[in-house]
């Protein structure tokens, strides 16, 4: 694989945050302006994309100015706005992309088993290390995020370190199967959250509005050797359930999903398979194991 152009830059903290929305200028208010407005995230870091002249009016009249900092018409279709957005901000801006119907962004605690007041009184070595082990994972529990923005800024300072151009999150908020590691090697990269460092390059635009986010995925690993996933923060959210984005424009999802994810596997064919999920029978795209999985 070819490795990219080196990151020049490893010093700036800042960062933009860009939604894009679609016929949810209610939503996006109670879900995630409400969830950046509860971690203290400022509205000035916050830019909404909109898809044509009409959506820009019904959100001005709607989103109270104080919740963000501009509003933008882009194009209409997720795959068309994933790539305005990225056309729109110089090279180099660091972005971090959220869906418009985040209710929280969370973070893993593991138990342990509580340490005696006394050590001394243990009467083996064997003993002291079973005291302080994990608990089972049944016992693993999560809570809101800490500092968003600290963790947006170290997220971003890694992808540095590493010459990583995307970062993303665990995409299933359940803390059995979320683990205390951040990983570099080929794992799937959400779509309501995830960060870039942004770059002006053909083969990152995206091409399909299904499975966009399988796409990106690939496309970043396969241009850089990498992608970041923390693997002990995820988002809570409900996927393919929320009136308005793709469920206005995408008819049959299903039928779309199983074309995309053909497509993707046969762009790809040693890093992908193609599978249905049991209870839903929908088509999913799962990414193969690339090698050592590093955990940093």
């Amino acid at each position: 694989m070819i490795k990219s152009t080196m990151i020049k830059s490893t010093t700036t903290t800042k960062y933009t945050i860009a939604i894009p929305s679609y016929k949810r200028s209610t939503l996006i208010q109670s879900k995630t302006l409400k969830t950046l407005h509860r971690h203290g995230i400022q509205a000035r870091k916050i830019n909404i994309f909109v898809a044509n002249d009409d959506e820009y009016k019904i959100y001005k009249a709607a989103i109270p100015k104080q919740l963000y900092n501009n509003l933008i018409i882009g194009e209409i279709g997720l795959k068309n706005q994933r790539n305005f957005i990225s056309n729109y901000y110089p090279v180099g801006t660091h972005i971090v992309e959220l869906d418009d119907d985040i209710d929280d962004i969370i973070q893993l605690h593991t138990r342990t088993k509580q340490q005696p007041t006394h050590p001394k009184q243990l009467q083996t070595q064997k003993q002291l290390q079973s005291i302080s082990s994990p608990l089972s994972k049944s016992a693993n529990y999560t809570t809101p995020i800490n500092n968003l923005d600290l963790f947006i800024k170290k997220a971003f300072k890694l992808c540095s370190e590493k010459q990583a151009y995307l970062w993303g999150v665990y995409p299933v908020s359940n803390p059995y199967f979320m683990t205390d590691t951040v990983t570099t090697d080929l794992r799937f990269i959400v779509g309501p959250m995830w960060g870039i460092i942004n770059r002006h390059s053909d083969d990152l635009i995206l091409s399909i509005d299904e499975k966009e986010n399988t796409q990106r995925t690939l496309q970043y690993y396969v241009k850089d050797s990498t992608v970041i996933r923390f693997n002990n923060i995820s988002i809570i959210t409900k996927y393919y359930k929320t009136p308005g984005g793709m469920q206005e424009t995408h008819g049959n999802r299903s039928i779309s999903a199983m074309k995309s994810a053909q497509l993707l596997h046969a762009q790809y064919p040693t890093l992908t398979t193609v599978w249905r999920r049991r209870k839903t029978g929908f088509p999913e795209v799962r990414l193969l194991k690339t090698g050592k999985r590093i955990k940093i």
